[in-house]
């Protein structure tokens, strides 16, 4: 019986640059799948206008450096004290995409006496509405009592002396136009993430 040898010697080990490459690949392929599932969860948000302020800082339009950027998470469930991303239809019949913050939801009651906010006639203590943003003897900050009807929230900004929100300009929202909420991780890491952002979308085009 003839028997064929095969030579372990001869074979071919693979280069190390070959290795290299197929490492290079795999992190690639990797960094891929990670971004698209982040991207398919998370929509990043360009602050616009003073409405959040201090909260967020808001550019003077979409077309000028300034403002902050978030990100908010369309999976999460929006609560109570949420800042969430909104697509709204104003007065006027347009739509458009704002920032502001969860008062209220379906069934409660919202009030505004005087700048200080009651929902459900018990006080809620808002340690982001600076007073010099809140003036109490501006009408926009005496509304109310409202009952949020079923299906909707009502929504505030910061900034209330200044705030086109459900006291008028929106009203109530309608709970299938919430895009997300603002995420914790990127209010942590906002000053990081609007650098970061303002260089490629506004300083990076400028040089160009």
């Amino acid at each position: 019986m003839n028997e064929f040898p095969i030579s372990i010697a001869g074979r071919s080990k693979p280069s190390r640059g070959f290795m290299a490459l197929n490492i290079i690949l795999a992190i690639v392929i990797i960094f891929l799948m990670l971004y698209v599932m982040f991207v398919s969860r998370y929509s990043k948000v360009y602050v616009v206008g003073d409405s959040m302020l201090p909260t967020l800082c808001g550019a003077e339009s979409k077309q000028v450096a300034g403002g902050d950027y978030v990100y908010a998470d369309t999976f999460a469930s929006p609560q109570r004290g949420d800042i969430i991303v909104i697509n709204a239809q104003d007065d006027s019949g347009e739509w458009h995409t704002i920032i502001k913050r969860l008062i209220a939801e379906q069934g409660q009651s919202v009030e505004l006496k005087e700048g200080v906010l009651y929902v459900n006639g018990e006080y809620v203590e808002e340690s982001y509405v600076l007073p010099q943003n809140n003036f109490p003897d501006l009408p926009i900050n005496n509304y109310g009592p409202v009952t949020v009807p079923e299906g909707c929230v009502f929504v505030l900004g910061d900034n209330r002396n200044v705030s086109s929100d459900s006291r008028g300009k929106y009203g109530m929202i309608d709970k299938d136009n919430i895009v997300g909420v603002v995420t914790e991780w990127s209010m942590t890491m906002k000053g990081f993430i609007t650098g970061w952002n303002t260089f490629f979308e506004y300083t990076v085009p400028s040089i160009f």
